[in-house]
């Protein structure tokens, strides 16, 4: 297995400088006055003792119960099934299933959609004497090639990046999508990225895995930040990117993986992007499509969709399955607050904001809520903006942030109370913790 050298962040040249232009062509000019929310939630499925069980089990189940779902496949390999409200999808990890609902108008939707998708694939698991969980990543079962769902692009992945490539088999994470406009791609992608500590603040939930609390309250951030470490191709960049093109160079210099040819991922050199760029020439359409491929395999914190106009908000766990969408409110608000959230950061802590956000980052995912603020009433003062950005929407969204404002009183994320469970019970008591409703 080969591990691809960091690359050096090279000056844009004319492809690159292309690229960038039509990349942002790809995005709405303004989001849209209602902005729309999309969900893309991860469940871990287990055995009563922990273990990780194969969710393939489950696709007749629901089949059964929702006969209007139609089976896609990838070769002989069953990976999906979807009808118009719910796709159920295969996760890298064979214990991993995908629920993806949405684009909605409104929070109030996007829950009722959840709990729609959620019945049947809680039936489906009872009927199999499965647990799906409420949980971050697989608490015990460790991250081996055995448990890789075997699609084409995943053994791609686990032969160019090698054995770190499977922590994404045991993950389970919490992702939103949020409409966003062209010119909003590149500040509220920052503002993301610097206020990922407040995401996980409030919303790690997988301070166990393989059978032992890791140190870390978010161990899927943990493990896979990994990953190409030195350039910081999951999590949160060094920095802010200062505009579109700078945006798009960021992401031409990581290592190019694979490329998409003839409907098979075909394994590259590690050469940065950039230089395939370059090499192809920026006017080339074929190109936006290689860079597409190659994007999707940047995991950072928080990323522009093109695909779908929408700022995907990433690095929160899956959430407990009584509170399911709280990490979606908090994301999407993030999005509607970005100009209130911007200030009070800049009013907060000027030009050290990176620095002193990036300090915390360490203390929020060892402590959760019970670190230290990084300023006096930071996290409420987030709260109250995000409250008033969900409250002129006009649909009483801001009701959804209440499990937060629980967390924060309380001092509590669902990582630290997965903590408590698993010291009382074990991994018996943190399974069952996790998998009530």
């Amino acid at each position: 297995m080969s591990h691809l050298p960091a690359s050096p962040r090279p000056a844009p040249g004319p492809g690159v400088q292309a690229l960038a232009a039509q990349f942002l062509g790809r995005f709405p000019a303004v989001a849209p006055p209602l902005r729309t929310i999309g969900h893309e939630a991860e469940y871990p499925v287990v055995h009563p003792d922990g273990r990780a069980a194969d969710i393939a089990a489950l696709f007749p189940r629901l089949r059964e119960r929702r006969p209007s779902l139609r089976p896609k496949f990838e070769g002989d390999l069953l990976v999906a099934l979807s009808d118009e409200t719910v796709e159920y999808c295969a996760e890298v990890g064979r214990g991993t299933i995908e629920v993806i609902t949405g684009p909605h108008r409104t929070l109030d939707e996007t829950a009722a959609a959840l709990r729609a998708a959620r019945g049947p694939l809680e039936d489906a698991c009872a009927a199999e004497g499965l647990r799906l969980l409420g949980y971050g990543i697989q608490p015990l079962t460790p991250g081996t090639p055995a448990l890789m769902t075997p699609k084409q692009r995943y053994g791609v992945l686990l032969d160019v990046l090698g054995p770190t490539w499977l922590w994404f088999t045991l993950t389970a994470s919490d992702q939103v999508h949020c409409a966003i406009g062209r010119d909003e791609i590149v500040p509220v992608t920052n503002l993301v990225h610097l206020l990922t500590p407040v995401l996980l603040a409030f919303c790690a939930n997988s301070p166990i895995f393989e059978g032992a609390p890791s140190g870390a309250l978010s161990s899927r951030e943990a493990t896979m930040g990994r990953i190409h470490a030195g350039t910081a191709r999951h999590g949160i960049p060094p920095g802010p990117d200062g505009g579109p093109l700078d945006y798009v160079a960021r992401l031409c210099a990581h290592p190019l993986l694979m490329l998409k040819r003839d409907g098979r991922m075909v394994p590259q050199d590690g050469r940065p992007f950039a230089a395939h760029a370059e090499a192809r020439g920026g006017e080339d359409g074929a190109l936006l499509d290689d860079f597409l491929t190659h994007e999707h395999y940047v995991w950072n914190s928080a990323r522009p969709r093109s695909a779908h106009g929408t700022l995907e908000i990433r690095p929160c766990c899956q959430q407990p399955l009584h509170e399911p969408l709280a990490a979606v409110t908090l994301g999407a608000s993030f999005v509607m607050a970005a100009p209130a959230l911007a200030a009070l950061v800049e009013q907060t802590f000027g030009d050290a904001a990176w620095d002193a956000l990036g300090a915390w980052h360490g203390a929020v995912m060892a402590e959760g809520l019970a670190a230290p603020e990084p300023a006096p009433g930071f996290l409420s003062a987030v709260l109250d903006r995000c409250e008033a950005a969900l409250a002129a929407r006009g649909h009483g969204e801001e009701a959804q942030l209440e499990p937060l404002r629980h967390r924060l009183a309380t001092g509590k994320n669902p990582a630290q109370r997965a903590l408590d469970a698993f010291s009382a019970g074990g991994m018996g008591g943190l399974v069952d913790h996790a998998a009530r409703a």
